[in-house]
Order: structure tokens, then C-alpha cells, then sequence
């Protein structure tokens, strides 16, 4: 019985459930652009829920050579600056989400089972010459043409993408 009510409400306030209560997002998407499967690795700190503290929280995403796969190491996202194309601030809330308060999380990049290099920091614009996950410079973003609508309420504008190039590799 409420929920017809909110509804009137909302609608009485010109206010569209479905566009204001949902998530607006860019879907962050690591690139291969190497002839060789790569494998990321995201260390960040979480707690343990016990008296010892924190403790390392790993993910791993493989890659195919010259493919693109969907980043899913944090639950984060950012609506604000969206719906007005703000891509400075929308590059700077998503790529934040790495960042932690107390500890320095870090990304290793793997060719096969050979570590390659070590990412970490706090995200910050460190330039073209740095290419690394926590330069906001780094980051590029593809707007679609036709806003997606997946499953669970979230509305995808476009991709945020990061991409590791034979450069980073040797």
C-alpha cells in the first residue's frame, strides 16, 4: 500500500523513480594491447572482522592478448558529473575508488607467471609519461551513443578504460 503512494508522490513532484533512485555509471575495463594473456593482480586492505585487524584482499582479472575485460575488483561507482559529460570528475571518482585511507593498496602486472611491475600510490595526475592505474591521466573514456540499461537498476553511459601496451611490459 506505501509504495503506490511514493509512487503518486514522486510523480506529483515530477520526480522519475527509475532515472533518480538507479545507478548512473562508466564501467571501468582493463585493455590488453599485448600479444600475450596478462593477468592483473589488486592487493587492497579490508578487515578481517577479528581483533587482528586488517587484512589483504586479492583479485585477480586475466586478459586475453588484444582483448578488453570488465574491471571488477571494487564496488564502486560515480554518478555525479554524468549526466553533464563532467569526464574530469568522473575519471577522478571511479579511479579513487582505489585508494585507501591507512594502507596503499597496489595492482602486479603478471606475463604468464612472470611479475612484471607493481603499481601502487594514491591516484593523483601524474602526467602522459606515467602510464598506471592510479594516474588519472591514464584513464580514457568512451561515452556511448545510447545509454545501456543491465540488470540491477544501473544506467551505463560509457566506459572508463586503462590500457597496458607492450611499453609497460618490457
Amino acid at each position: 500500500m506505501r509504495l503506490p503512494i511514493i509512487l503518486i508522490g514522486l510523480s506529483l513532484f515530477s520526480c522519475d523513480p527509475e532515472e533518480t533512485f538507479q545507478n548512473h555509471l562508466y564501467q571501468r575495463f582493463f585493455i590488453n594491447n599485448y600479444d600475450k594473456e596478462i593477468k592483473i593482480v589488486y592487493h587492497s586492505f579490508g578487515s578481517s572482522k577479528t581483533d587482528e585487524g586488517d587484512t589483504i584482499v586479492t583479485d585477480t582479472l586475466i586478459i586475453p592478448a588484444y582483448t578488453k575485460k570488465a574491471e571488477y575488483f571494487e564496488e564502486g561507482y560515480s554518478s555525479e558529473g554524468i549526466k553533464e559529460d563532467n569526464f574530469k570528475r568522473i575519471i577522478e571518482q571511479n579511479i579513487s575508488v582505489y585508494n585507501t585511507i591507512n594502507n596503499v593498496p597496489k595492482f602486479e602486472l603478471y606475463v604468464g607467471v612472470e611479475f612484471i611491475k607493481e603499481w601502487k600510490g594514491m591516484a593523483d595526475y601524474l602526467g602522459s609519461e606515467i602510464n598506471s592505474p592510479y594516474n588519472y591521466n591514464s584513464w580514457e573514456i568512451i561515452k556511448y551513443d545510447n545509454l545501456l540499461k543491465p540488470s540491477h537498476g544501473m544506467f551505463v553511459y560509457g566506459e572508463i578504460l586503462f590500457t597496458i601496451s607492450k611499453e609497460d611490459i618490457e
